[in-house]
């Protein structure tokens, strides 16, 4: 359907799917918990940078480990490299903010926001309270150093070893060592195509996106994965052709999570495997570019938590002490391209090389949609 448009549900369709979740295993708190009791990887996909979905993963640490058990979190934010110092950031006395920083920066050199880096905080206040070091929380950093320096370099034989150690093709053995061989169980927080466990994004007319770690930990382990989407604006349907992903973005699933949203007035999750809302289709975004007869909701993933209405996400905000001394500035501009350092002179112009601010302005827009029903 090229040209579907979404519809504002009637009354008997929005009663029987609010009906659905009016109980409280539709708590996004008790259901991602649950998943722990049959699966020992479970996935919370993200669209980056939006403070409900942080709020909420921070939150669930503690929920998790005082209903689950649950002792290994972790995420795409920080290298492995850094293991040991995140080790000593969230079992130390006292938290060290510098140290924290420091690892984020040194995984992505423009990764400057606060709400990561309270990721790092509400961790170390959880082990605080747990006398014996035994039963503390492990916060695994699963990924590679973002070094522009190698993405782009004009040497193939250079970006070609860089590719193969992307935190897709990097993560995965972490957590076969540190979670499946140890038989413990694990909570992973990163983007969304990097959780994708059945569903492969389009590439271009019928070229499909293999390789993304969630892929393979699925392929390997089936039975073990469960992977939930944290529902945002999908980008369009046409964006392949346009070239980008912010040019335009769409409803997922034609809104019916939204208007779900905007009834109950309060986060709620959903279970693909339920047969009320596992039909459920995406036809306008660019998911389903080479379907054409819409996504259905059972194969793109296994669930999907609504953490706020679109309209009161609220980006999150900028770290001001990212960089706070030369030694730091060098350690930055060590990593990015050289043709770039060179107009990098002091910390504010890193800032502004960095413009955070607007990839805000980004989250912001793509929450602009156009309304097409009234709550």
């Amino acid at each position: 359907m090229a040209f579907h448009k979404p519809r504002k549900l009637d009354s008997r369709e929005l009663d029987r799917y609010v009906a659905e979740v009016n109980d409280s295993s539709s708590d996004p708190f008790r259901f991602v918990a649950n998943k722990f009791d049959t699966h020992s990887i479970v996935f919370l996909g993200e669209l980056h940078k939006r403070e409900q979905d942080l709020h909420f993963f921070r939150d669930l640490i503690g929920y998790l480990y005082r209903e689950k058990h649950i002792r290994i979190i972790g995420w795409e934010f920080g290298a492995a490299i850094d293991q040991k110092d995140a080790d000593s950031v969230v079992n130390a006395a006292a938290f060290d903010r510098r140290k924290a920083i420091g690892i984020l920066r040194n995984n992505s050199f423009d990764w400057c926001y606060e709400e990561y880096l309270e990721i790092f905080k509400e961790v170390w206040k959880i082990n605080r309270e747990i006398p014996n070091d035994r039963y503390k929380i492990r916060f695994l950093q699963l990924n590679n150093p973002y070094v522009p320096r190698k993405r782009f370099s004009r040497v193939d034989s250079i970006r070609r070893q860089d590719e193969k150690s992307n935190f897709d093709n990097f993560f995965p053995g972490i957590v076969e060592n540190e979670v499946i061989k140890k038989g413990q169980k694990i909570l992973i927080y990163c983007g969304l195509h990097h959780s994708l466990s059945k569903f492969y994004t389009p590439k271009f007319f019928f070229l499909k996106d293999h390789g993304r770690g969630g892929q393979y930990l699925y392929e390997k382990y089936p039975s073990q994965v469960y992977q939930i989407a944290l529902l945002m604006p999908f980008p369009s349907r046409w964006m392949l052709l346009r070239g980008s992903a912010t040019r335009g973005s769409v409803y997922p699933f034609d809104a019916v999570f939204n208007q779900m949203y905007d009834c109950l007035k309060r986060p709620f999750a959903v279970g693909s495997d339920n047969p009320v809302f596992g039909h459920i289709r995406d036809y306008n975004s660019f998911y389903e570019f080479d379907s054409w007869r819409g996504v259905k909701l059972s194969d793109f993933c296994d669930g999907v938590i609504m953490t706020a209405s679109f309209g009161s996400i609220r980006p999150v905000h900028i770290i001001k002490d990212w960089v706070v001394d030369e030694k730091e500035l060098q350690e930055v501009k060590d990593v990015l391209p050289e043709s770039d350092t060179s107009r990098i002179k002091t910390i504010n112009d890193l800032y502004r090389y960095i413009d955070a601010g607007e990839s805000l302005n980004t989250i912001r827009m793509m929450h602009d949609l156009k309304p097409f029903y009234r709550p």
